[in-house]
């Protein structure tokens, strides 16, 4: 039996032991011996739903029915001894009913982009492995948002194949009622680029669990929040329909807590998706097979563009892009993979629209189609971004999730400035920084496949300094406690 379900049984029972300790002093206590009535019939067939049934709790709880009803016939046999005797044998149902059902937790994981699965999926792994708990995975759909269109979208087709898919049209929460549900974006109507299909805003779920839990799904920045900025969603309403939040490191708790998050909704334990870094490379992750030639023997540069790369400032954030693009040209020995964020091209469509045919012509028309100009350059579109990241030996990023995670991996990083940005939790002299004059990119490149690194020990570690849980274990410490709070 599910928890949620125990937990309403037991609440009916409980309303019955409350009934039966005030008949006596009732003006029309058969009217109330009649709701009770109800209320063991309803159970009765709850319980008989069961596999195994459990039988003793279904005679204690039918003699019960049985004292009840023959009280409402004869109506003259109530009295303070009788019952006493019902509450005693409630006394011993409960008793029965603990022993003899076991509970398991209904959980459900509700992620709408198949690029953001990493952040819940060793969670989704813990609940798998625990004998006492049904998982269940329903991708939500969701839309893309341009200044003229608005795109349905679902893509649940695009999740690992070996994650069991329930589409939701055939997972119905309000039947469902799940323990826990999972959920790793809580922007509702509130985001521009993406919204989730309004079903699935936290506002609704609440309504069908009292554990909603946000799994941020990105890795927050390992720039410290002040009072004049925020990291995740502290202003937004919907943190009220959620009834924990999942942070990666403790400065991100005080910030929280500074907006008006209550502490108990607080729990910092990390990302799943620093989980994926370090499971990834602990195993081989083979690299596309389109790419195998292009990346032997050759010093690989990942660059990695975020959701908003075109929107501040487009055309120097293009000038720069078609630089670093050029790295091959630089230094023969190099080849670039750029992997832009997934919802770049629906960003462009919304922010900076005048650039959409010329994004969609150097992709597609020069880069894909191995113009000469790019021939050494790969653009990963992929869902997963493990294989990119394993290939690299340099990430060009500014601050963002692929960059944070990147760090666990201690290989070098061309940071997309001329310095660390000021509030850094992580030291200055871990990162090569692109436009810093007295070694920029270009003579760096030149250096890099030589075997160039004088900042490699700096880098050993250094994650701990402002992450938790960094050795895998963030997703199984996540469902623990979720399911210890729940209990």
């Amino acid at each position: 039996m599910f928890l949620n379900k125990k937990t309403r049984i037991i609440n009916l029972l409980d309303s019955i032991s409350q009934m039966q300790g005030l008949l006596t002093n009732l003006s029309d206590p058969f009217n109330a011996i009649s709701d009770c009535l109800a209320a063991i019939e309803a159970i009765l067939f709850q319980l008989s739903q069961e596999d195994p049934v459990p039988q003793k709790t279904i005679d204690r709880l039918q003699n019960i029915h049985h004292s009840f009803e023959t009280i409402l016939k004869r109506k003259s046999d109530l009295n303070e001894s009788i019952v006493i005797h019902i509450g005693e044998q409630i006394v011993a149902l409960r008793e029965d009913f603990d022993r003899e059902i076991q509970v398991k937790l209904n959980v459900v994981f509700l992620p709408y982009k198949a690029s953001m699965w990493d952040s819940l999926a060793t969670v989704y792994e813990a609940a798998v492995k625990d004998e006492n708990c049904v998982a269940t995975v329903v991708p939500i759909p969701y839309y893309k948002l341009s200044q003229e269109e608005v795109i349905p979208t679902y893509e649940g087709e695009l999740f690992p194949n070996d994650i069991p898919i329930t589409h939701f049209n055939d997972y119905i929460l309000e039947e469902q009622q799940p323990d826990i549900i999972f959920v790793h974006n809580i922007y509702d109507e509130y985001n521009t680029i993406t919204r989730v299909h309004e079903h699935f805003f936290t506002s609704n779920l609440k309504q069908y669990t009292d554990m909603l839990v946000y799994v941020p799904y990105h890795i927050s920045s390992f720039i410290a929040p002040n009072e004049e900025t925020h990291s995740l969603a502290y202003d937004l309403p919907t943190v009220e329909n959620v009834d924990k939040i999942i942070l990666v490191g403790e400065y991100l708790k005080e910030a929280a807590i500074r907006n008006g998050v209550p502490p108990e909704k607080l729990l910092v334990l990390g990302s799943p998706k620093l989980d994926a870094i370090v499971n990834a490379m602990k195993k081989e992750t083979p690299t596309p097979i389109e790419w195998g030639k292009n990346l032997e023997n050759k010093t690989v540069y990942l660059i990695n563009t975020g959701c908003m790369f075109f929107s501040g400032v487009p055309f120097e954030a293009l000038e720069r892009l078609v630089d670093f693009l050029s790295i091959p040209k630089i230094d023969e020995r190099s080849v670039v993979i750029w992997r832009p964020h997934p919802l770049t091209k629906i960003s462009i469509m919304k922010y900076a629209p005048y650039l959409l045919d010329y994004y969609v012509n150097l992709t597609e028309k020069f880069i894909k189609a191995k113009d000469p100009l790019y021939s050494r350059v790969i653009f990963d579109e992929t869902e997963d971004y493990i294989p990119s990241l394993k290939a690299a030996d340099v990430l060009i990023s500014s601050d963002g999730s692929l960059l944070r995670s990147y760090v666990l991996t201690g290989k070098k990083v061309l940071f997309w400035d001329e310095k660390e940005p000021a509030g850094s939790l992580l030291p200055p002299d871990i990162f090569y920084y692109a436009f810093d004059r007295s070694e920029p990119w270009y003579q760096l490149v030149k250096k890099f496949p030589a075997g160039y690194d004088p900042l490699a020990k700096n880098r050993i570690n250094v994650a701990a300094n402002v992450y938790e849980n960094i050795d895998g274990t963030s997703g199984a410490k996540i469902y623990a406690a979720i399911k210890e709070c729940l209990f």
